[in-house]
């Protein structure tokens, strides 16, 4: 995995950066069963400047405004201050690096130029799942507490920070009650929600750590934890949402890692079925290991989960903010 260096958040981590580059322009080339985009075109088409690492089988772009660095035969690559995981490693080959052109259009493209919102379109309604809930207790800590406690307890959190700012919210499940898988994006359907974040706390072994963020899997690639990479063609309901998707989750996932400090694990692609089904740009965040003895203990203080709940509001308020202002600029 990189070993990125300290986190560029607020202007680069999440900047709207103006009219996007269309990916197509990218010249692409056959390798490997797929189409592949050379990076250094990559970096030229989006002028990310030059190339600063010695090694041919890594590249580090930086500027004022962007930075990406990749490594060869890795599917992670570090982008404007996040860790974001491809569909398929960057390949080595003909004396250059190369980038699947899905993973270009679907990952890259969008956080370095933000696809806009409608002329003059505006984000109302923010609807925020908290994970489990009920019977379904999610993911049980060390110390006997269970995940739907926390979930319930940093979604009010947010949803408060949101109404402070003038948004309407609402919340899939208001108290301990069992809802539904297909139940939660049915929700955000029923009342037009623009945006839906589904809050979990994640589970594994004990020094498993970290934050991550998830997004819909794009029709045509594998899930991040898909070991062998083999991709799909099966498209969802909220595949039309693909680049929205994975702008959504950089802000609130930056958000999150610069406030709590935490170990970066990405922001990656599953098809949940809180995800799948979504009538709008969606995400799930977990936010640490009820697992690991550490996080747990941090879940456990009320001032982390605030602070966490916090950044989350913050996050999802730079994404509206961001698409916001170049819907207005595009009229």
């Amino acid at each position: 995995m990189l070993r990125p260096r300290a986190l560029i958040v607020s202007v680069l981590a999440c900047a709207a950066l103006g009219a996007s580059p269309d990916p197509q322009i990218v010249p692409q080339h056959r390798l490997v069963g797929g189409q592949y985009v050379a990076v250094r075109q990559l970096a030229s088409v989006y002028e990310l400047g030059r190339d600063r690492s010695p090694s041919a089988r890594r590249a580090e772009y930086r500027t004022s405004a962007a930075e990406l660095t990749i490594e060869a035969d890795h599917r992670d690559i570090h982008l404007n201050g996040v860790v974001h995981w491809l569909s398929a490693p960057v390949l080595a080959q003909r004396s250059a690096l190369w980038i699947r052109a899905d993973d270009v259009s679907k990952t890259i493209a969008p956080v370095l130029h933000p696809p806009p919102l409608a002329a003059n379109a505006s984000i109302h309604t923010i609807v925020l799942d908290p994970g489990h809930g009920g019977a379904d207790t999610g993911a049980r800590g060390l110390s006997g507490h269970v995940e739907k406690e926390w979930t319930l307890d940093v979604a009010r959190h947010v949803a408060s920070r949101l109404a402070d700012a003038g948004v309407r919210v609402l919340l899939t499940r208001d108290a301990d009650a069992t809802t539904p898988l297909e139940g939660r994006p049915a929700f955000c359907l029923a009342h037009g929600g623009d945006v839906f974040v589904s809050i979990h706390f994640n589970s594994g072994g004990p020094m498993a750590n970290g934050i991550e963020t998830y997004c819909l899997t794009p029709a045509g690639s594998p899930s991040t934890d898909d070991a062998n990479a083999r991709h799909r063609s099966d498209a969802q309901a909220g595949n039309r949402w693909d680049e929205r998707n994975v702008w959504l989750a950089h802000c609130v996932h930056a958000a999150a890692l610069s406030a709590t400090g935490a170990t970066d694990r990405g922001v990656r692609r599953a098809r949940f079925e809180v995800l799948r089904d979504a009538n709008c740009p969606a995400i799930l965040i977990e936010g640490g290991f009820l697992t690991n003895q550490t996080e747990e203990q941090q879940v456990l203080k009320a001032e982390y989960r605030e602070r966490l709940a916090e950044v989350i509001a913050k996050g999802i308020l730079a994404y509206k903010r961001s698409l916001e202002t170049l819907s207005h600029r595009t009229d």
